[in-house]
This record gives structure tokens, sequence and C-alpha cells, in this order.
């Protein structure tokens, strides 16, 4: 009885690749995502999230004192300005806030805008930057104790109202 074996190197066994190539898929996906992770890193939490978690009663408080003052701001932009109208029950007017720009996904992208008061409840800033895409809005008294927040998809197409959060 004579049999003719061919003998083939394992790597050349269709079945075999078979049999691994999930194994190699899934090295090779967990590489290319801890590759991707490590390099686009987007800052989205909070390395001290207990400590702004706590910090929660702080915000409820800046929003019901704005509440209470019935702050609101309107806020226009063009290219290179920023035209803010604040009306509610505050006298005197702070002479300088600052609006503050949170982008939705990247911290990295945040910036403020120092707005200077002209009267009235008038206030004028310049825009460091041409503003695109989603944005969180916020404006804060001069030491914090009040809060306005509003969203908007820039370029806008009216002025920007910003309000007190109703939670």
């Amino acid at each position: 009885m004579s049999s003719s074996s061919n003998k083939q190197p394992w790597y050349k066994n269709g079945m075999v690749w078979l049999a691994f190539s999930p194994a190699i898929a899934g090295v090779l996906t967990g590489l290319t995502l801890l590759t991707v992770g490590t390099i686009n890193y987007d800052g989205t939490v909070n390395e001290d999230y207990y400590k702004e978690g706590r910090g929660i009663n702080q915000s409820f408080d800046q929003d019901r004192l704005a509440q209470e003052k019935e702050l609101e701001a309107n806020l226009a932009f063009s290219d290179s300005k920023l035209e803010m109208n604040l009306t509610g029950k505050l006298t005197p007017f702070p002479d300088q806030l600052v609006v503050l720009m949170e982008n939705a996904t990247r911290s990295s992208l945040d910036f403020s805008i120092p707005v200077q008061h002209l009267g009235s409840g008038r206030y004028l800033g310049n825009l460091p930057q041409k503003i695109e895409y989603d944005w969180d809005v916020k404006l804060y008294g001069p030491q914090k104790e009040w809060r306005l927040y509003g969203r908007g998809h820039f370029p806008l197409q009216q002025p920007l109202n910003l309000l007190p959060s109703k939670r």
C-alpha cells in the first residue's frame, strides 16, 4: 500500500488560518484602538470627577441667584466682535465679565472672551478666533456668584439667549 502524503508546512494550510483569524483580528483591532485612544485624547472626563460632583450644589446656588436677580443675557456674535446685553436686577453692572466658550466634546478647544461694560448693561468683547460648530456658552458673575447658560450652533443666525439653568 503506497501512500503519497503531501506534507505541507502548517502556514500553508488554509484551515489553520481560518482557525486563527478571529484571534489575529482581535489583537489587531485592540492595538489599533489603543493607538487611536492614546494619540487622540479628548479630555471629556474630568480627572477629579468626585470633587466636581460634590460642587454641584454650588451650581444650583449660582442658578438660583441668577433666577432671583432675573438675569438674562443676549449675545450677538460677528466675525471679530461679541456684543452682549445683560438685563436683570444688578446694581451696579460689573465693569468686566468673562464669557466662557466650552466645546461640547473637546475641552482643549475651550476659550474665554473678556467683555467690557459700555453702560446700561451693554458689553463688548473681541473674538480671538472664528467660532464654528456646537458650543456651550456660560457667563458667570465677577465672583462666580451667579451663572447664565446657553448652547448654540455657530455661526449663529440670531442672537444667543443666556438664561439661568432651570433644574
